[in-house]
């Protein structure tokens, strides 16, 4: 087969390490692989490694949809040339705009194209989400790969369970894992990091629809409780950078916090070692790349457990921290105050979460069903429809 992906960024992010591991599993004797991209650079390489890049120079910021429709019209024209040209099989598309405008140049083609759902829609895209059924965007996609909680939302839209297609969360335990104690106290004290310091961690996409906010504000609610032994290391970039700094200075926490900018990915795994949490804190989160991450570097990985139940699935007891979604902030803060002075405790959680990952959080088993749906997808007479996975 030959399959196209698209996402709008390559800078490091929780979707684009998801569209990066799936890439590197597909064997490269069957198929062929591209990833289409606009913007970014900070994935390049890894990706390039197994796949062809193709950039389609345009950069899509805030409401351009809405305001700059032009520089839609010049994607989605440019992206049709370079589909038709390569005569592809398979796009998959992993944001909301994308599958839009994927699945036009797929209808338009007559090739298959399935969306990677990488975030709640009503969280994440509540504006796509809005209007899901008035544009009729279902009839552009013929399959979803996701979890449970996104498909309860788009089965409220109408979409046919036919086309929903599980696959289990997961990390590369090769890519992630954790340093030895020298290795790991050198890379903290390159950051001025004291051996006597809590450090709570953040890593991609730096916007207001993430959860980083709340880490900040995690950070102040320690300090309120009166502990001040605590950094707070953020990794990565984004559209609201600047005003995570403002709010930084506003709450008094700049000489605590460390922000790094983007990094390239083969540096993260160095970042993850230095922290000690990962939080990922909102009423009802669902999945997160930077918890699994942190349970394969042997981290504590800290997230609510929702509604959804979406984080219980691979937060087990004893591998990670889970709290209840009534002020978690405040919760999570209680949580981090009584652990930091048990670091026997914070240890075995790490190590457990490490076992953990290794044991069942496998990217392989999510290559291979991904495969086997699109190629059932592929021979099957109806349109949309394939396999159950």
């Amino acid at each position: 087969m030959r399959i196209a992906f698209y996402y709008e960024s390559m800078n490091l992010g929780g979707q684009q390490t998801q569209t990066y591991h799936i890439i590197k599993r597909i064997p490269p004797k069957d198929h062929e692989v591209h990833m289409i991209y606009l913007y970014g650079d900070g994935m390049q390489n890894a990706i390039a490694a197994h796949a062809k890049l193709h950039q389609i120079p345009i950069h899509l910021a805030g409401k351009d949809y809405l305001f700059r429709p032009w520089k839609l019209i010049t994607i989605l024209r440019a992206l049709t040339a370079y589909c038709r040209s390569n005569r592809f099989d398979i796009i998959v598309s992993g944001s909301g705009l994308g599958s839009l405008l994927c699945g036009l140049v797929a209808r338009r083609l007559r090739i298959r194209h399935y969306r990677f759902i990488g975030c709640s829609l009503i969280q994440v895209e509540p504006t796509l989400y809005r209007f899901y059924r008035w544009i009729c965007i279902d009839k552009l996609i013929d399959g979803y790969f996701g979890w449970q909680a996104v498909f309860e939302e788009l089965k409220r839209k109408g979409v046919s369970q036919s086309k929903l297609f599980e696959l289990r969360l997961c990390v590369d335990t090769t890519m992630f894992f954790p340093f030895d104690t020298p290795k790991r106290d050198a890379v903290r004290n390159s950051l001025g990091i004291f051996s006597d310091e809590i450090v709570i961690g953040w890593v991609g996409r730096i916007a207001t629809n993430m959860q980083v906010g709340n880490t900040v504000a995690l950070c102040k609610e320690l300090r309120d409780l009166g502990f001040h032994r605590f950094r707070l290391l953020l990794v990565g970039g984004g559209p609201w950078f600047d005003g995570i700094q403002k709010l930084i200075r506003d709450w008094g926490l700049t000489d605590r916090t460390i922000l790094t900018g983007w990094v390239p990915m083969s540096e993260v795994n160095q970042f993850i070692n230095a922290m000690d949490i990962v939080p990922l804190l909102e009423e009802d989160p669902q999945g997160g790349s930077i918890v699994r991450e942190a349970m394969a570097c042997g981290r504590i990985a800290l997230s609510v457990d929702g509604k959804s139940g979406t984080q219980r699935n691979f937060m087990v007891p004893g591998a990670a921290v889970l709290v209840n979604p009534q002020d978690f902030v405040q919760e999570a803060a209680r949580v981090i105050r009584n652990l930091v002075d048990k670091k026997e405790v914070m240890w075995e959680i790490g190590a457990k979460a490490r076992a953990y990952a290794e044991q069942h959080l496998n990217f392989q088993a999510q290559v291979d069903s991904f495969l086997r749906i699109i190629k059932a997808g592929m021979s099957a007479n109806n349109p949309t429809a394939s396999e159950s996975d």
